[in-house]
């Protein structure tokens, strides 16, 4: 099957409940408004940490932030390509990968998911924070706060190219990018921060589709 379980659906407005119990279905939406605050706070507080209690020099913090960042763009295909889009084949894993990120395919326009909800941040910041801690020792302290980052860039975009149309014409190919993921091809198109690991890793849309109009994502 060419998407895996990823058998998507025509699209849909509104929006899905992913769980009966209405607690738990509040939990997995959220508000820019709620998320970039919070992850900025984690990033001033990992820099903090770093500098005033790790004794970390600010020099360091000029390559290390800038690394995490671009380590982010990578993690975000790896895990849009290879996780969000696994071809799961029980029905409890056709049900994670749905409510992880197939229902964005269904209700592409519901913008109470198209930011990861608080809980989740803040579980995987910690997760990231560990596994970087275990590999560089304390820089991760610098490094994290870039890759935090990374996130938010990258939701904020995703967010804003389901949300309106680009602002600025040299954003027009991100956003026809990430369209056409959605809508031509699943099965490719991964980077939503940019199209650079497509071209690495050869997952890039058709040529003969990268010019064509397409819908609104």
């Amino acid at each position: 099957m060419e998407s895996g379980i990823l058998n998507f659906k025509p699209e849909k407005e509104g929006t899905a409940r992913l769980f009966r119990n209405r607690y738990l279905d509040w939990l997995t939406r959220t508000s820019p408004w709620v998320i970039i605050p919070l992850d900025l706070s984690i990033s001033a507080m990992l820099l903090w940490v770093g500098h005033y209690r790790l004794g970390l020099p600010w020099e360091r913090c000029a390559w290390l932030f800038p690394a995490g960042m671009f380590t982010w763009t990578l993690v975000e295909y790896l895990m849009h390509r290879f996780a969000f889009h696994f071809p799961a084949q029980s029905e409890k894993g056709q049900k994670v990968i749905y409510t992880i990120h197939v229902v964005h395919h269904h209700y592409p326009h519901d913008k109470d998911r198209l930011f990861q909800p608080p809980l989740v941040n803040i579980v995987l910041a910690s997760v990231f924070l560990g596994i970087f801690y275990l590999l560089m020792g304390s820089s991760a302290f610098f490094f994290t706060p870039g890759f935090v980052v990374g996130y938010i860039a990258y939701s904020s975009l995703h967010y804003s190219i389901h949300t309106f149309k680009p602002p600025f014409p040299f954003l027009k190919k991100l956003w026809r990018h990430h369209t056409l993921h959605h809508y031509r091809c699943p099965d490719r198109a991964f980077g939503v921060s940019s199209p650079f690991w497509d071209l690495v890793f050869g997952t890039m849309p058709p040529s003969e589709i990268q010019g064509t109009p397409e819908k609104k994502a």
